[in-house]
């Protein structure tokens, strides 16, 4: 059986392979950026609740050694007898103020008088920490926060009766301003930042000095559910704004597990993806390129194989036109011509290596807008390689075409170009007007002007009863060239073909305009 390359690649048959090849692009697309979003937010969630989890149990760790003094009290009591108690627990009151987190630290012996630390004994403590034993005689132990004129401070304190009946009662104090820069000091490499707070929301220790006191249900958006957990090892997990950083991040609030207290932990990441989602990310987003890309290659190879088929066919039907009257001799193939090199100036590789261009650096920036790029590209190809018989379309089939032209063109230039579209009545667009009439006229203007940033180039579309007026801002290029005007000519050939005379064209008050007469 003889292969017919003819038949095989006709119109019908290139478009169905040409949408085949785009949805499988939009499909393969589609897929791998979900799975790339998987991954991200899995290994994402899974490193951050890891982190979260170590900074527990580390901040707990540190915050419960001292918590340990209670075991040191009771050797002490029980190594020790009536007249070396109080030297004794001098030692131990003496040792624990060496540590600078440690403001203030006292012992009683039944009901006698206070002892305490020398260099830091006043009468206000006195009076506080009386104060404080009076209202706690029953108490075995304490763990509460305390604010007074020295400070705001973690108060630890421990009643231990000896085999003999003696009552000893041993109490210091955390400096948190003090525990701040310590942990400060132990914990500045790692990626995130913590605070605690107690049950009641104030902030117990904070990486900004400022904000302990405050009340964090005030200042952050947790609140008290945050702090309800159904198990040991229960968190919640939010998006927010720092109240430290100033920028988005993730929130995890954890029960802080430190005997005799109820105080929460909350660790803080900047909301980014670690190096490792980075490189999967890469590795998915050139997975995607590729592809695309191979798809993109495949289906503009075969269109321009049937692009030069349609061109051979073209030159045949022009021949065969000459068997015609002497006047439409001459305006067929003064049409065919021109139209022929319009379509040659549509689809150069310059302007085809551009969109290809445009469509890679929007692969990986815009995926959305990728997609459509795409659409838009593969319709304008469409409409070209695709003449109507008589070189007339309606207005709305013009109009749709010249919005997908100019999507292409402000996809380029973003702030280069300026178009405005006005329909005077919906139902002009019935009427027609020649095949690229619109494009002639926007790529004309575009063609002979400079646009910048700066001094952009307007072009205006106005659809009235009897007529299309295409406008643009005139900034002419210096030395352009010789013009062919093969555009204008086409019109022109067009226009008499249906005894239309009012197409022109001209310059005035720094503005070209292009009026087109509308047809039927």
């Amino acid at each position: 059986m003889k292969f017919n390359f003819r038949n095989t690649f006709s119109g019908r048959n290139f478009f169905i392979l040409g949408i085949i090849l785009i949805v499988l692009t939009l499909l393969s697309i589609y897929i791998l950026s979900g799975l790339m979003t998987q991954i991200t937010e899995k290994t994402t969630t899974e490193t951050q609740n890891r982190s979260a989890q170590k900074k527990q149990e580390v901040m707990a760790k540190e915050l419960s050694r001292f918590l340990e003094t209670q075991n040191e009290l009771k050797r002490i009591v029980e190594m020790s007898n009536t007249k070396n108690l109080s030297d004794n627990l001098k030692v131990l009151s003496a040792i624990h103020a060496n540590d600078s987190l440690v403001k203030n630290n006292w012992f009683q012996i039944n009901n006698q008088k206070i002892e305490f630390t020398t260099s830091k004994n006043s009468a206000n403590l006195e009076t506080s920490i009386k104060d404080f034993i009076s209202k706690n005689q029953t108490l075995k132990e304490s763990n509460s926060i305390v604010n007074d004129q020295q400070g705001f401070f973690w108060r630890i304190y421990y009643k231990y009766v000896a085999t003999n009946g003696t009552v000893i009662r041993y109490g210091y104090d955390i400096d948190f301003r003090s525990l701040q820069t310590y942990f400060a000091t132990v914990d500045q490499k790692v990626p995130n930042y913590v605070f605690v707070f107690d049950k009641k929301g104030t902030i117990i220790y904070h990486p900004e000095i400022k904000l302990l006191k405050k009340n964090i249900f005030k200042i952050t958006n947790i609140s008290a559910r945050d702090t309800t957990f159904s198990d040991a090892n229960g968190f919640s997990r939010r998006i927010a704004l720092s109240e430290y950083l100033g920028l988005d991040i993730v929130r995890y609030t954890k029960r802080l597990n430190i005997k005799g207290t109820s105080w929460y932990l909350c660790v803080n990441f900047p909301k980014k993806v670690s190096s490792e989602d980075v490189d999967a990310v890469k590795n998915y987003a050139s997975l995607i390129y590729v592809i695309t890309t191979a798809i993109l290659i495949v289906f503009f190879y075969l269109f321009m194989i049937f692009t030069r088929r349609n061109f051979h066919e073209k030159e045949i039907l022009s021949q065969e036109k000459n068997k015609l009257l002497l006047e439409n001799e001459k305006i067929n193939k003064e049409k065919a011509l021109i139209q022929l090199q319009q379509l040659k100036e549509q689809i150069n590789p310059h302007f085809l290596f551009n969109s290809l261009n445009s469509l890679y650096m929007l692969i990986e920036s815009n995926t959305g807008v990728a997609r459509k790029f795409t659409l838009n590209l593969s319709k304008i190809y469409r409409y070209l390689i695709n003449p109507p018989i008589n070189n007339i379309v309606t207005v709305q089939e013009e109009l749709l075409f010249i919005e997908k032209y100019i999507f292409l063109q402000q996809t380029r230039f973003t702030e280069e170009f300026v178009f405005t579209i006005t329909i005077e009545d919906e139902s002009i667009l019935a009427k027609k007007v020649p095949y690229l009439a619109f494009q002639i006229a926007v790529e004309n203007a575009i063609k002979h002007n400079i646009a910048s940033d700066e001094n952009p180039l307007k072009i205006t579309i106005d659809i009235k009863e009897n007529v299309a007026i295409i406008t643009n801002n005139l900034n002419e290029k210096q030395n352009f060239g010789k013009e062919s005007k093969f555009g204008h000519k086409y019109l022109e050939s067009i226009y008499n073909f249906y005894s239309k005379k009012d197409f022109k064209t001209f310059k005035k008050d720094g503005d070209f305009t292009c009026i087109l007469p509308l047809i039927g």
